[in-house]
């Protein structure tokens, strides 16, 4: 069974140690229908989220992350 997949890329505006952005990356994917979400080394403002949108949404996910208190902006794909 084939599911759609959608990517976004999401600007974070804090400097983040790579502690706290492992545990954003780890709170996005406890979304159902996040399929991966990763911050590049050396891109340490940039997730690349990959979802499932017949379940959630790129504004979704942004929420997910400005809960944690992250100020961040969809990019786009």
């Amino acid at each position: 069974m084939d599911i759609p997949i959608a990517d976004v890329m999401i600007h974070i505006d804090e400097t983040l140690p790579r502690d706290a952005l492992t545990k954003l990356e780890n709170t996005v994917r406890q979304d159902e229908c996040v399929i991966s979400a990763s911050v590049p080394t050396g891109k340490e403002h940039m997730m690349l989220v990959a979802y499932n949108p017949n379940c959630t949404s790129a504004t979704d996910i942004l929420a997910r992350v400005n809960k944690q208190g992250i100020h961040a902006e969809l990019v786009g794909l």
